[in-house]
């Protein structure tokens, strides 16, 4: 129920939708007196103070179903969110280390896949696959402020070559593993990725590389100067 509501904070989720993502393989037959007593439950965990009969802050019972009445910077989603927007803005306007850091702390919010625990529920598997994919722009982001900072490129290399071989079809990281393996001096590496990046996206969607990834390719073969290219792409 925590999560459900979650997934909307500070808006009404109605009981219809609570019920679906509560007992996804069919409600009760007393759906409504268990979903009180969940309601109950709950309210109890986030306001242990609450006198009984008291009037309830934080989840309240409106017209059309259920709020939960919680700041949008205390969800770890939403801080999230807001801290990748302003280490982006921060990556744009040349500041390098403060991105870094920004970057950093929003990735240190996660702690595993998000709503597991909702399952197969529709709204949340759509959710959680949003996240995933600004946690893979976050990654991106915070390696293209690292490089540019110029700071450990031996550390560049081995988390981007994880991530790379995590997400082979993710142009962005092979271009960023190219770049980092070129400033420590391992061009011939950095060729076998982007055939490796080729190989991959050929197979599984039948496409070529985009031209940030060969103008990077062309240019490493021609033994030209790869570095502070992170902001080019």
């Amino acid at each position: 129920m925590l999560s459900t509501l979650l997934l909307a904070p500070g808006q009404v989720v109605g009981a219809e939708r609570l019920t679906e993502a509560i007992w996804p393989a069919g409600p009760p037959g007393n759906v409504v007196a268990s979903l009180h007593s969940y309601v109950s439950h709950l309210r109890r965990q986030l306001e242990p103070d609450c006198p009984p009969r008291g009037r309830n802050r934080i989840l309240r019972r409106e017209p059309h179903g259920y709020l939960l009445a919680v700041a949008r910077e205390r969800v770890d989603a939403c801080r999230f969110e807001s801290q990748l927007r302003d280490g982006r803005r921060l990556l744009r306007d040349g500041r390098y280390a403060e991105a870094s850091r920004t970057l950093g702390a929003s990735l240190a919010l996660w702690r595993g896949a998000p709503y597991a625990e909702l399952g197969d529920y529709e709204p949340a598997v759509r959710e959680a696959a949003r996240l995933e994919e600004l946690r893979l722009m976050t990654w991106e982001a915070l390696w293209e402020a690292e490089l540019a900072w110029g700071r450990d490129n031996g550390t560049a290399v081995a988390e981007l070559a994880a991530l790379s071989a995590r997400y082979p079809n993710r142009e962005r990281l092979g271009w960023l593993l190219m770049v980092a393996l070129c400033e420590v001096g391992r061009q011939a590496e950095a060729v076998r990725v982007y055939h490796r990046i080729r190989r991959a996206l050929a197979q599984e969607l039948g496409v070529d590389p985009g031209r940030e990834l060969r103008v990077l390719f062309t240019r490493i073969l021609r033994d030209e100067s790869v570095g502070r290219m992170c902001l080019q792409y």
